[in-house]
């Protein structure tokens, strides 16, 4: 039997349990005890012989830090500062106390935490006074010779303009984008980003020139790829909420409304990104979850 964690929250148990057997058809042993503070505490064992045992095992961490993040975030919404889950962190004896890892959790997702790091980097630095040489060095080809700069392809996904421009793409490429490192590896979304940040990027610079920049059409092809392969392969688990698709629509519809408020917005990269994400992931379907 491997112990996978042990802790003093009942529901933190009872949500793994459910999750464990919901996604992998799979039953982990409960057993309580008190430690020596006399507090009960729930360990978390796994038979050796259980289906996907590996998946499952590395899976553990990256459950409970989520879990955490979701209670922290209900418990700042109804104006509590944080929450304390006391638990002890994976380990092979159940009486050995580790801290939880949160350093495991950022390696699982190491291309997500390095783009949003780039991208607030660049937009700090043009609040700097370094505006002007970014977008020159950064914008899509529109000369001959700049077709020989290859970064361009890709360098124009990292600037950003408004604060909510960066915000929303922020926010998504970070759910979404890091599900799909955390699940399928840091290449799988390495792949994506390149393919729709390349096919993107021409795409908009056909409908309207190369004035444009923003990660936009990379994360609605992170978007398409999750909406899609969610559908169609349930070893994966991207928590998508209902009406997920028509969130998607609204979205590309509303940018066709921005000129009326005096806002350019890349519609053109929007739809070819999200078609992308969804071509990926259906040519995907079949893919296997790390484990």
């Amino acid at each position: 039997m491997q112990h996978l964690f042990g802790s003093e929250i009942p529901d933190l148990v009872r949500d793994f349990q459910a999750h464990i057997r919901t996604k992998y058809h799979a039953e982990v042993l409960v057993e309580e005890n008190r430690n020596a503070q006399g507090k009960t505490v729930y360990h978390v064992f796994l038979s050796g012989n259980t289906p996907h045992f590996l998946a499952i095992k590395q899976e553990t961490e990256v459950f409970l830090t989520e879990w955490l993040e979701r209670k922290n975030a209900q418990a700042w919404q109804n104006g509590v500062s944080s929450i304390n889950v006391p638990h002890e962190a994976p380990s092979a004896n159940p009486q050995s106390n580790s801290r939880f890892s949160f350093l495991s959790y950022f390696q699982q997702q190491k291309i997500t935490v390095f783009l949003t790091a780039l991208c607030t980097l660049i937009y700090l630095l043009m609040f700097l006074g370094f505006a002007e040489p970014l977008l020159l060095l950064t914008h899509f080809p529109a000369e001959p010779e700049q077709e020989e700069e290859i970064w361009r392809y890709l360098s124009h996904t990292l600037v950003h303009l408004s604060n909510m421009h960066i915000l929303f793409n922020l926010t998504w490429w970070w759910i979404f984008g890091g599900a799909i490192e955390r699940q399928l590896g840091s290449i799988k979304l390495l792949q994506i980003y390149l393919l729709a940040g390349v096919i993107t990027g021409v795409a908009q610079n056909v409908a309207s020139g190369p004035a444009f920049f923003g990660l936009s059409g990379v994360v609605y092809a992170v978007l398409g790829y999750v909406f899609v392969l969610d559908k169609l392969n349930k070893q994966t688990d991207f928590e998508v909420p209902d009406g997920f698709f028509y969130m998607l629509v609204v979205g590309i519809l509303l940018g066709f409304a921005g000129p009326l408020v005096d806002i350019n917005i890349g519609n053109t990269a929007h739809i070819s990104g999200l078609l992308v994400g969804m071509l990926v992931a259906f040519l995907d379907r079949n893919i296997r979850v790390k484990s």
